[in-house]
């Protein structure tokens, strides 16, 4: 009897205070690359819509050579855990190509604003949003910036 109070004792206890820590996600070693939607007012060419696109994945394996990109659609390789990556375009400013001749470097270039949500494909749980802004490279190091300052992402 002693030892059925200690255990409900244990569960109530447990249930009062949840758990110890949050979860934390498992390292994910496959990242889905979602197309990015845009807002209705923004004028987001299609080509820099796959430009946007595979300078993400480009990133991602450039920092994790072993990562598996998962194209829209596919499915998830088997035993891998999945991030996708998603997001919504809510600025775009396209390219000024006078400025960039005359001054060179970066300057003229594209720039858009993005809202960029991180989640986990199998459960659809969001991780994290994030909204980054630059050009749609800068962009693209940023995203993968965020996955490994979160510890997502692992390789080999």
């Amino acid at each position: 009897m002693q030892l059925r109070a200690v255990a409900l004792a244990a569960i109530i206890y447990a249930g009062i205070l949840g758990p110890a820590s949050p979860a934390e996600p498992a390292p994910y070693s496959a990242v889905e690359v979602d197309p990015f939607a845009v807002v209705q007012d923004v004028a987001f060419p299609a080509d820099n819509q796959t430009a946007l696109m595979e300078n993400i994945a480009r990133e991602i394996t450039l920092a994790f050579e072993t990562m598996i990109i998962v194209h829209p659609g596919d499915p998830p390789p088997f035993g891998h855990a999945v991030l996708r990556i998603s997001g919504t375009v809510i600025r775009f400013q396209p390219a000024n190509p006078a400025k960039r001749s005359l001054i060179g470097f970066h300057a003229g270039a594209a720039m858009l604003q993005a809202r960029v949500r991180f989640a986990d494909a199998s459960t659809g749980q969001v991780l994290l949003i994030r909204e980054v802004k630059g050009s749609s490279e800068s962009v693209s190091k940023k995203i993968v910036k965020v996955c490994i300052t979160s510890h997502w992402l692992e390789s080999g």
